[in-house]
Order: C-alpha cells, then sequence, then structure tokens
C-alpha cells in the first residue's frame, strides 16, 4: 500500500463524527438498557462538575477529570444530559482527529491509515462500551477515550514513521506529550501503560527534539491544570489513586490476571502478539518489534483493570503487524506473509468489539420510546425500558436444609444487626432507578430531606432523586473507608444493597470510628441514622 491520503482520511474521520452526533442529537435522547449504576455513578460525577466541583478536592474519585469533563461542560452551559452526553464526545471526537489524521498519515499506509482513524472516531462517539455488546449503555465512556488515545501514543511511539525531519519529531513529541497528560488526567493506568514505552521510543531514537517537545507539552496540561483547580488537586489525585489502590472491595472488575493473559478467551491474542514480535524482529524491523514487546504489560495490565476484559488492544496489534511488513525482498517473503496472517487475525477477533460501538448510534437512533420512562427527574432525555426501571430484581442469602450431608452452619452468612434488629442478607440486582427513586421521596415525604447523608452501600445516587443532599467529600462510587464522614448528618442503610458485604463494612468502620448513630426512621426497605462525630478513643 502507499503512503495515505490524508484528504481522504479528513474526511472520512469527520463524516464518522459529524454521522454519529447528528443522529444522537436528532433523536433527541438516549436509550440505555443495562448498567444503570455505572450510568447513575457517570451522572452524579457530571452534574458535580457542572456545578463548578472538582474530583479529589470535592469528593472522592480515582478517575481524572477529563473522565467526564467534556459531558459537564455542556450540561453546564445548559444542554439536557443526553444531549451534553452526545456533544461531550463530539468534542472528544473533535479534539482527537487532528492528533489521530497524524498518526495516520505518519506511520501507516493508506488503507490501515483509513481504518484506523475511523477506529479512533468509533471509540470516541459510541453508545456502548468497548464490549461486543450491542446494548446501548452509558457507562464506562472514559475507557474508551482513554483506548483511542492509547492508540495513537503507541502508534507514533512504536511504528516507523513514514514522515521525517525537525517539523515531523516535533509534531510527534507534541502529540504524545498531550495524550500523556490527557491519560494522566482521565484514567492513570492508561498513562501507566503508555508513558514508558513512550519514553524507551524517545530514547532510542535519541530524538531530543521529541522527547523535550513531549515533556514540555505535558507539563503545559499540568500547569493548565493547576491554575484552574489549585496544587492541592495533585495530593488529593494521588490520596483518592492510593486509597483505591489499598482496598479490597475492587482488586480488579473481572478476571485475574492470569485470565486476561493465558484463559482461554485470552490465549489466541497473546499467541498473536508474540508471532508478530517475532516476525517485526525476523523481517528487520528490530527497534520496532522491541517497542512493541514493552507495550505487553501496560497493555495487558489496562485490559486486567477493565471491566468485562476485552482485548481492545488488538486493534492496535493488527494495525502494527500490518504496518510493519517488509517490502518484498529475498527471505522477507515469509515474514511479510505472516505478519499478513498475525494482522489479519487480530482485526478479525477485534472485528466484533469495533462493530457493537460503530452500530450504537444507529441503533440509539433507531430506538423506540414505547415502553420506557425516564431514567432522571427533569428533562434529562434518558429513557430506560419501564420492565427495568420498575421491577426490582434482588437476590436472598439463604441457607440449606440441615439434612444435606455437606451442609455447615459456618458457611452461612451472619445477620448483620443494627439497633438490635438484623438486616437482610439481601442483594440489588436490578432495578436500580426505581429503587433509589422510591427511597428518596419516603426520605422527603418523611420530612428527612435536603441532608447530606452518607450511604452504607457501593453507591450512593439516592440525592439524583431528592431526598437526600449530595454528600461533600463522598464517593459517588464506594472504594473503600469513609470518604466525606465529617459532613455527614445522617447515614442511609438499604435493607437490600448493591453489596451487602460494603453495607456491613460501611457500619463496622463507623463503629470502630467511635461514630454514635441513632435510629431515626426505619422501613422494609431502609434504615436512617443520625450520624454523631466520632469519639476519640482516650475519651470513650
Amino acid at each position: 500500500m502507499t503512503r495515505s491520503d490524508p484528504f481522504t482520511l479528513a474526511a472520512l474521520m469527520a463524516a464518522i463524527l459529524g454521522a454519529a452526533t447528528w443522529a444522537g442529537l436528532a433523536k433527541g435522547g438516549l436509550y440505555p438498557v443495562w448498567q444503570e449504576g455505572d450510568m447513575l455513578h457517570m451522572v452524579q460525577i457530571v452534574l458535580r462538575q457542572a456545578a463548578g466541583e472538582w474530583p479529589h478536592l470535592d469528593f472522592m474519585t480515582p478517575l481524572g477529570v477529563l473522565a467526564y469533563a467534556p459531558i459537564a461542560l455542556f450540561v453546564r452551559l445548559g444542554y439536557p444530559l443526553a444531549d451534553a452526553f452526545v456533544l461531550g464526545q463530539a468534542l472528544v471526537g473533535a479534539v482527537l482527529a487532528p492528533a489521530a489524521w497524524w498518526a495516520g498519515v505518519s506511520r501507516l499506509p493508506r488503507g490501515w491509515a483509513h481504518l484506523f482513524g475511523a477506529g479512533v472516531m468509533v471509540l470516541a462517539i459510541a453508545l456502548v462500551p468497548a464490549t461486543s455488546d450491542p446494548d446501548i449503555s452509558l457507562s464506562m465512556n472514559y475507557n474508551r477515550w482513554a483506548w483511542a488515545i492509547l492508540f495513537i501514543v503507541l502508534v507514533l511511539a512504536v511504528l516507523p514513521a513514514r514522515r521525517t525531519g525537525p517539523r515531523a519529531r516535533l509534531a510527534d513529541g507534541l502529540v504524545i506529550g498531550l495524550g500523556l497528560g490527557a491519560l494522566a488526567l482521565i484514567k492513570v493506568t492508561y498513562f501507566l501503560a503508555a508513558a514508558p514505552v513512550a519514553a524507551l521510543a524517545f530514547l532510542l531514537a535519541r530524538d531530543r527534539r521529541g522527547g523535550l517537545a513531549a515533556l514540555g507539552a505535558g507539563g503545559a496540561v499540568a500547569l493548565a491544570v493547576t491554575a484552574a483547580a489549585g496544587p492541592a488537586l495533585w495530593p488529593a489525585y494521588l490520596g483518592d489513586l492510593l486509597g483505591v489502590a489499598g482496598t479490597d472491595i475492587r482488586a480488579h472488575p473481572s478476571g485475574s490476571l492470569l485470565d486476561v493473559v493465558g484463559g482461554t478467551t485470552a490465549r489466541i491474542g497473546s499467541l498473536l502478539f508474540l508471532a508478530t514480535v517475532i516476525l517485526a524482529r525476523r523481517a528487520g524491523r528490530d527497534r520496532a518489534g522491541l517497542l512493541l514487546l514493552a507495550t505487553a504489560p501496560g497493555l495487558a495490565y489496562v485490559t486486567f483493570q477493565n471491566y468485562g476484559n476485552d482485548p481492545v488492544w488488538l486493534f492496535f496489534l493488527g494495525l502494527a503487524a500490518l504496518a510493519l511488513r517488509p517490502a518484498s525482498g529475498p527471505g522477507e517473503a515469509g515474514a511479510s506473509q505472516g505478519l499478513t496472517v498475525a494482522g489479519g487475525a487480530a482485526l478479525l477477533l477485534v472485528a466484533p468489539i469495533f462493530m457493537a460501538m460503530a452500530e450504537s448510534p444507529l441503533r440509539n437512533y433507531a430506538a423506540s420510546q414505547a415502553g420506557t420512562v425516564a431514567a432522571l427527574p427533569g428533562d434529562a432525555g434518558i429513557w430506560m425500558p419501564e420492565a427495568r426501571v420498575g421491577h426490582v430484581q434482588t437476590r436472598i442469602s439463604r441457607s440449606m436444609s440441615a439434612g444435606h450431608a455437606w451442609w455447615q452452619p459456618r458457611l452461612l452468612p451472619e445477620a448483620t444487626l443494627l439497633s438490635g434488629e438484623p438486616l437482610e442478607n439481601c442483594r440489588l440486582i436490578s432495578g436500580l432507578v426505581g429503587w433509589f427513586r422510591a427511597v428518596a421521596q419516603d426520605i422527603d415525604d418523611a420530612g428527612l430531606g435536603g441532608r447530606p447523608v452518607l450511604v452504607a452501600d457501593m453507591l450512593s445516587a439516592y440525592w439524583l432523586y431528592g431526598g437526600p443532599a449530595p454528600l461533600p467529600g463522598g464517593a459517588p462510587w464506594y472504594y473503600g473507608g469513609l470518604p466525606g464522614v465529617q459532613g455527614a448528618d445522617l447515614v442511609l442503610v438499604p435493607q437490600c444493597a448493591t453489596r451487602p458485604d460494603v453495607r456491613d463494612r460501611v457500619l463496622r468502620e463507623l463503629d470502630e470510628a467511635g461514630h454514635a448513630l441513632a435510629e431515626l426512621r426505619r422501613t422494609p426497605d431502609y434504615v436512617l441514622l443520625a450520624i454523631s462525630p466520632s469519639v476519640p478513643d482516650s475519651a470513650r
């Protein structure tokens, strides 16, 4: 293949971005059908950022400020949440387009550059997570955006440059530096995956100009954020990251690292990766082969940390293998054919993920509003199936009869006692929107609304529906500790929790910290307690 046509590449990316944005806005709403817990997590952070709060300073989260800032920007400008989501993704796509364009024209042959540009735009604008599941879901958008930026950085760092000279090295450095800065402010695991590879690439190429440009661009991002939020943001961010890293609440969201690398569903991809590294070196691409091998730990760790462990990195591997094919020559035909097979196989394996993402704006546009209800109060424009919202599904922990020979009393979960009364060993499976709405309404009806509440559960989205007020310093998604407890007036203990173990842990930590709890209201759905400041051990 010959060098990419820069004009058709730019037109293709613009067309994808424009079509997806039009489809989202023309529909007049978004129609997610699952993962409402993650959606409500997103809504909490977006609304708090739109109100002027900063992650880490005003609430706890391991995600950086840019994970939701593009959406929060449009909410702050007055757009309904659904439109803000679409426009925020369009903004991300528009910002990434020049970087993806440069990576394509400077590193990839024509057809593969177009595929790369299209893939980056799809990652920016999809209405599903980066999985092969086709159902609309407003969750984990930050993972898609971070994958897109990571691919741009790795393509520039790993693949040989087709355009050389001082200006090209400067452009490489600026794009890599800005990309690394963005990754650090979206999800730090992606930054850790990309930064060592980029540094090694500059060292191997002895590219002082590009390295300095990358440092300058990344430093400019850090200075801009510091000027906007203040220097206290960085130790607070580090504190949130260390707090999450040190907890066992969610050490990893899906499979183990061994499963990600060598499990039955991952083994083919791992073998393709190793084959590509070996074939690249046999083809005389020693530097690219070394850099490609250096990407392996980071790509594996990011996949391990992401829900579902979907091997999105195969997109990069496939394009890298095809771009590294040598020109025809004696002794190189075998390596070229091997890289063609490896690259094509990698792209075929990852195709379902990208097809699901590419089709999602059209599936949302074709969705029917019949049988749906508003997922949020007001004119947010987010609709969900009525059966999903109104039908709360739970799972109750039950013992087997003592007549079974293998039954052991010690295996049964112990009942959690609160004010001498047991709580249900019950887990909330679905119907979160209906549950949060009903509990919040009941708190309002009881005259106990408007006060900041610490929720003894994984999710704390009750305030979105009235009732409790958002907790200053709290955590939209619980990772451990008692974040925001100093500002809490009340503690909400659900009878049926999304994570009963988290509920029990919060109550235990409140007791260990010396907080006195006084029961104010008990219903079949929840217990509401007043909380007093902690009492030092010496005063007990």
